[in-house]
């Protein structure tokens, strides 16, 4: 049976929570279309569609107010945010193409783009939630995956986390870094003293 993945965002760490599960039913779809890579501007777009459902999003509240202190609304239509729900399905896919025997859920996080000061908070929580990932050792047979919209970025939380990995801690884990294969070799370098088998998917 084909293997499916179901993937959804969670905002407060920018993070890609994946799940693997068998396709019963038996009048799904053959084949289902590529997911296209996202642009800046379908995440601009994307951002100015949640402002119009959410108003408040739109106009945050001065600081210090009892407004302000219920940010929901401000976060559910952050830059980091948005981006990471427009990109999840393009992001499934690439993790879903390079599952290979791995069957045990992912690790799979989201880096919000570098490029935007105000992402610097969401990346901050991606780099804490993936370095608690490394640090409590994966057991083989999985998978940790990262990828983002910038891979400088992106490569940059990677090779942080990976500094504490212990030698050979990793061994039986794939590593997946999607981003540019600029970047490749330096993540990889960071990686490998861990004994992980690491894999790179062009972004």
């Amino acid at each position: 049976m084909r293997k499916l993945l179901s993937i959804a965002a969670i905002a407060l760490l920018g993070a890609l929570g994946l799940s693997a599960c068998n396709n019963n039913q038996s009048n799904a779809p053959a084949a289902q279309a590529k997911a296209t890579k996202p642009t800046s501007a379908d995440v601009d777009a994307a951002i100015k569609a949640c402002q119009a459902k959410h108003p408040k999003a739109a106009a945050p509240a001065p600081s210090g107010t009892a407004a302000a202190a219920d940010s929901s609304d401000q976060d559910t239509c952050s830059r980091a945010t948005v981006s990471a729900l427009t990109w999840q399905s393009y992001m499934q896919q690439i993790v879903e193409d390079n599952m290979g025997d791995i069957t045990s859920q992912p690790y799979a996080y989201f880096v919000p783009s570098g490029k935007y000061p105000d992402n610097q908070d969401a990346i901050s929580r991606v780099q804490d939630s993936i370095n608690g990932t490394v640090g409590a050792t994966v057991l083989p047979g999985n998978m940790v995956a990262v990828g983002g919209p910038d891979s400088g970025t992106t490569a940059q939380v990677l090779e942080t986390a990976f500094k504490s990995a212990s030698p050979g801690s990793f061994k039986g884990v794939v590593v997946l870094f999607i981003g540019d294969k600029a970047d490749e070799a330096a993540v990889k370098a960071a990686v490998d003293p861990s004994g992980a088998t690491f894999k790179f998917a062009q972004m």
